[in-house]
């Protein structure tokens, strides 16, 4: 069993400007984590090599041509290549089996 009081969470910035994620559990497969992106943010192009579901928290990010408001779900399966760009400041839950590739470079 693996408890995370909200109290508790530990936000960490990433290489991303504007993204910041919070990991609940990690393993050599499969994880889930909080994502907060301000409003502007940019992930690059990427594919996974798994599965990714999606649950929305708060405010509204477009993954490839899809846009998500809080609560919709999103699953992505390898092949599933995007990009995603906050078009608000937005939370996220992520939960997911295997890596991803970067197809681009963040600018």
């Amino acid at each position: 069993m693996i408890l995370e009081r909200q109290l508790n969470r530990q936000w960490n910035p990433t290489e991303i400007p504007g993204m910041r994620v919070a990991t609940v559990w990690n393993d050599s497969t499969d994880g889930c984590y909080f994502v907060q992106f301000t409003a502007g943010t940019r992930f690059p192009l990427h594919d996974h090599d798994g599965w990714e579901q999606i649950l929305m928290l708060s405010g509204q990010i477009r993954f490839g041509d899809v846009e998500l408001t809080a609560g919709d779900t999103l699953l992505l399966r390898q092949g599933d290549v995007h990009d995603a760009l906050a078009l608000s400041d937005a939370t996220f839950f992520v939960a997911h089996r295997g890596d991803i590739t970067l197809v681009e470079r963040a600018a």
